[in-house]
């Protein structure tokens, strides 16, 4: 009676499962989510961030043409299952939350994974405005189920997509540890976090070492951290030398209202 009493339970528990969601188990229609769940989506469309489950796309106007007015951002998006023999449109929904972006910034042009395809994007145009030399405008989006696709893995659904005219953020895991072995904070030399990032603390690596876009973390650096350092304090106190009662501000992150400085260890 005990066996035949648990045999019901779980068919019960099966039973709703697919009254609540009929394709919960039917990958045929096929499914969208943000790629970061594999090292090689990561390779390939660096940006998913394991601290909030959110995939991250940026673009700085200082690396597209002058003059530009206008650029736009490709957030990819992965499929899960067969490619389609036609284009599919991508479900998703603008969140109040995390968005700064009024609709006079941005234009969605699309969201579709393509005929043959196992990847697509959603595409926006993003306009340049004077307020970008300061502040980034953002726009937070979640994916939701289209007449085409249904929805993938929960915890790779949300993407935050920002824009600005300031020096790029760090993409990777490994530029991120680049920042944060370099400048310091509360952060420990190897966290591959953002908390503390500011652009006056990547500044000061641009003028140091001409890094624009941070590099990856490699054994250039490890081998030869000191040494890296040493360069990076001389060169910031000769510039206090030649700049006197000036210091370096970080503007945001954990350490907003601070003055930069150069980790130690």
């Amino acid at each position: 009676m005990k066996k035949i009493g648990y045999i019901l339970l779980a068919a019960a528990v099966l039973g709703g499962c697919e009254k609540d969601d009929p394709m919960r188990y039917d990958m045929s229609q096929g499914r969208v989510c943000f790629p970061g769940a594999t090292k090689d989506e990561t390779n390939r469309y660096p940006g998913y961030s394991t601290a909030d489950s959110t995939f991250y796309a940026s673009l700085t106007f200082k690396q597209q043409p002058e003059g530009a007015e206008s650029a736009v951002i490709e957030v990819p998006v992965k499929l899960i299952g067969g490619a389609g023999s036609a284009d599919r449109q991508i479900g998703y929904r603008i969140l109040d939350e995390g968005t700064t972006a009024s609709e006079s910034d941005y234009a969605v042009l699309g969201a579709t994974v393509p005929a043959g395809e196992s990847y697509g994007a959603i595409r926006i145009r993003v306009a340049r405005t004077p307020e970008l030399d300061a502040e980034e405008r953002a726009l937070v989006l979640e994916l939701t189920d289209s007449p085409d696709l249904g929805i993938g893995l929960a915890g790779y659904l949300k993407a935050h997509v920002s824009w600005h005219n300031m020096l790029p953020r760090p993409v990777s895991s490994s530029q991120w540890k680049i920042y944060n072995t370099f400048i310091n904070s509360e952060l420990s030399a190897t966290s591959s976090l953002s908390d503390a990032y500011s652009q006056a603390g990547h500044q000061l690596l641009v003028d140091a070492f001409g890094w624009e876009t941070l590099p990856d973390y490699t054994t250039d650096y490890s081998y030869y951290l000191d040494a890296w350092r040493a360069k990076l304090q001389d060169w910031y106190d000769q510039w206090k030398a030649e700049n006197p009662g000036q210091t370096r501000i970080h503007e945001s992150g954990s350490l907003k209202g601070q003055e930069v400085t150069v980790r130690e260890k």
